[in-house]
């Protein structure tokens, strides 16, 4: 039960940053002889009229009718109406700060690009409404299939191909927040702007629909409009629009409204406006109250916090299942789960980067002709490895030709994306380039040497790190493993493996038994250090494995700072985060990571420093008498307005 509450509550509180309408949300209340225009509610500078709260509660209604089973009706008011004052204060809120006070310039500015971003959202919702009736009449009316559509209608299928990451190195966090960037102020949106977009989507909107121009890489493309030439097509979507307009001419009349075609284009391309905008400006005030203009935020990324904070994750449980376990936050209201012990407790840990060279198909068919042949035996296994080692590396072939391919992976970008081999013009050619396991190993040393020899005063400490970074952006660039190539925990700490024997986790067995015979107990033994490279083989092809991390028993930094006083133990425990790198694969260093830890927690993105600052201004406000309910109508009132 307590589960389904805070569910719940959780979604409720979601709705102060959605859309507050669904497709043609009036169709769906009934017209109850009130007067829709009547000012139930003021919230701030805002009010709120009858018809307003109608639909607000229509939207409420549509996504948490599931959960009214288990609360009683004040409940559901109660938190129905908490929403409605939450969201308009909010948007009380901002277009104050939006006027300026006492002729000051404007603190929250609501630029054009948003203006724009808020069109296109209008153009979009309505444009896909036309392509949903347009797409049921060809195939129920004309008897379409699917593959007859106009492709512009087709339902695109979903690539299976590798999603490609952008690679890119940790950028560590800086001591501040992103300030705050004003733009030039929109225009003023009156009857006539209103006008014009209308005078836009009859132009366009019944012949042309919108893509985004692939020609770019910038995040705001430029949006072309595509028009439709076949006469027959063009007959269809205008038949759609036709049909809108019905659809909205219809709800119109329902609730005694005047329903020409004109009136009712015009009322809904405001609703839309209306509702995309204020969903624009919640989330620009949002944006506002946590970026680096407000002070009191701020104090919270101060060093005497960063310290606090880990003085208090020193004492929390160390009985986490894994050493990424030990690294992930749990913070829930004051309390907290997380440690930055190196371990749990029980064993210890080490890390592996890998790149994955997969065997295909065709290779695998080879090696189950080979005597010996058993997945199931990893000794097996790798003897079988290394006659194909034999046979094809040592005797000079080529690894991308003929049979040596099945030792091969492909190239990726820095984008992420498969590069291709080119012809002799330079052309690039469908064919993927293929790159073997020796080209890959060669390669590496390669750069790696060229690294050390231009960096004479590096000491060993900074050669390992450097080749751990440089292996992680070669596994990015040529494993076949997607999980090596996201930029998360992998990508910080590496595949965390447990030194006790037979303990494989989500892993293959293969892989955790190879990691640990060839590098970890090679480093215990002291014949291996961190860095070592091993090929350890499993069902899926060969690891170039790299050993980037191991992990004793221990804190990060020890809180026995003797006679100090406050202020030096805390400066000892900054400086000391500060120096000390979580892992050889990134330069993110403890501080950092306690520092992206308290803005993930406040102003993430399920941060709690807004909610709280929304919560006592809703509390301010009432008591500040800004929330006044002119006719608050009853839970049996709202819900008799709909028709289901």
């Amino acid at each position: 039960m307590k589960n389904f509450k805070l569910k719940f509550f959780s979604l409720i509180l979601c709705i102060c940053m959605c859309l507050s309408f669904f497709t043609g949300c009036s169709l769906f209340v009934k017209n109850d002889n009130a007067d829709a225009e009547e000012v139930v509610m003021t919230v701030g500078t805002r009010e709120i009229t009858r018809e307003e709260l109608l639909n607000s509660y229509y939207s409420f209604y549509q996504q948490n009718s599931y959960y009214f089973m288990y609360y009683d009706e004040e409940t559901i008011l109660n938190t129905f109406y908490d929403s409605i004052v939450s969201r308009y204060m909010i948007l009380s809120e901002a277009e104050r700060l939006m006027e300026g006070e006492n002729g000051e310039e404007p603190e929250l500015v609501f630029s054009v690009e948003d203006m724009k971003k808020v069109w296109d959202n209008v153009f979009d919702y309505v444009n896909g409404q036309l392509d949903t009736i347009e797409k049921a009449l060809l195939l129920q009316k004309n008897g379409n299939k699917e593959d007859e559509l106009p492709e512009r209608l087709q339902t695109k299928e979903t690539s299976e191909s590798e999603t490609a990451y952008k690679y890119e190195p940790y950028d560590p966090a800086e001591n501040k927040l992103k300030e705050y960037e004003k733009g030039d102020r929109a225009p003023k949106v009156d009857a006539e702007y209103i006008s014009d977009k209308i005078s836009e989507l009859k132009q366009t909107g019944i012949y042309t629909y919108y893509e985004d121009d692939e020609t770019t890489d910038d995040e705001d493309k430029e949006r072309t409009p595509l028009y439709i030439t076949d006469e027959n097509e063009k007959a269809v979507r205008l038949e759609a629009f036709n049909k809108y307009l019905a659809d909205l001419m219809f709800s119109a009349k329902a609730n005694k409204k005047d329903s020409k075609q004109d009136v009712v284009l015009k009322a809904e391309i405001e609703r839309l406006y209306k509702s995309y905008y204020e969903s624009a400006l919640y989330s620009e005030y949002q944006e506002y109250i946590t970026s680096g203009t407000n002070e009191e935020l701020a104090k919270k990324f101060a060093d005497s916090e960063i310290a606090d904070l880990y003085v208090k994750l020193y004492s929390a449980s160390k009985e986490a299942n894994s050493l990424e376990d030990n690294y992930k936050s749990v913070i829930t209201g004051s309390s907290s789960s997380l440690t930055l012990y190196h371990y749990n407790g029980r064993y210890v840990y080490f890390t592996v980067q890998h790149i994955l060279v997969p065997f295909d198909a065709e290779t695998l068919e080879i090696l189950k002709e080979i005597p010996g042949y058993d997945t199931a035996v990893d000794a097996r296994y790798r003897d079988v490895y290394e006659q194909i080692r034999k046979e094809y590396y040592d005797k000079g072939r080529s690894w991308t030709e003929g049979e040596g391919k099945i030792l091969s992976t492909v190239e990726r970008d820095a984008d992420g994306n498969i590069v291709h081999e080119k012809s002799a013009e330079g052309e690039e050619l469908d064919k993927e380039k293929k790159v073997s396991v020796a080209t890959i190993v060669n390669e590496f040393n390669t750069e790696y040497d060229g690294l050390v020899a231009a960096h004479p005063e590096w000491e060993e400490e900074d050669k390992i790190h450097a080749k751990a970074i440089l292996f992680q952006q070669y596994s990015f660039k040529y494993s076949s493993d997607t999980g090596s190539l996201k930029n998360d925990l992998t990508g910080v700490l590496g595949f965390t493996i447990s030194s006790e024997p037979d303990q494989h986790g989500s892993y293959v067995k293969d892989f955790t038994n190879g990691a640990r015979k060839q590098l970890f107990e090679e480093y215990m033994s002291g014949r291996a250090k961190i860095g070592e490279i091993a090929e350890v083989v499993s069902d899926y092809g060969v690891h170039i494995m790299m050993l980037t991390g191991v992990y004793e028993a221990g804190p990060v930094i020890d809180l026995n700072f003797g006679d100090m006083t406050s202020e030096e133990k805390q400066t000892a425990i900054v400086e000391a985060l500060k120096g000390t790198r979580i892992s050889e694969l990134t330069d993110e260093t403890y501080y950092d990571y306690i520092y992206d830890l308290i803005k993930e927690n406040l102003v993430g993105s399920s941060g709690t420093y807004f909610t709280d600052y929304r919560n006592s201004l809703m509390k301010k406000f009432e008591d500040d008498g800004k929330v006044v309910y002119k006719n608050k109508l009853t839970y049996k009132q709202l819900n008799d307005s709909i028709n289901r």
